[in-house]
């Protein structure tokens, strides 16, 4: 299983996410499609999906209603999203 269908599975999971349309939309900032296109090719997260992720999960984290399991998944998911950037796109850090 790739990065990015760990990623949506575990936003699902936590109901940070309905859908994989919204998922495409919110998340990665691409077209509603984008999700399953990808999930079909095999492909994983490019560093410009990776990096409008990372920024949407930072941007939830800050939100005042969370459950504390639904910040312990963004949190999470903000980890490894920046490890994949480090160690696959050779970026260390990501503004807001």
């Amino acid at each position: 299983m790739t990065l990015l269908e760990q990623t949506y599975k575990r936003l699902r999971d936590a109901g940070l996410v309905g859908t994989g349309e919204m998922f495409s939309t919110q998340y990665l900032h691409k077209n509603r499609n984008w999700y399953a296109w990808q999930r079909h090719a095999g492909r994983d997260l490019s560093a410009a999906a990776a990096v409008n992720c990372l920024r949407a999960v930072r941007a939830q984290l800050s939100l005042p209603l969370l459950a504390s399991e639904q910040r312990l998944v963004l949190a999470e998911t903000a980890e490894q999203l920046l490890a994949h950037l480090q160690e696959h796109h050779f970026i260390t850090e990501v503004s807001a």
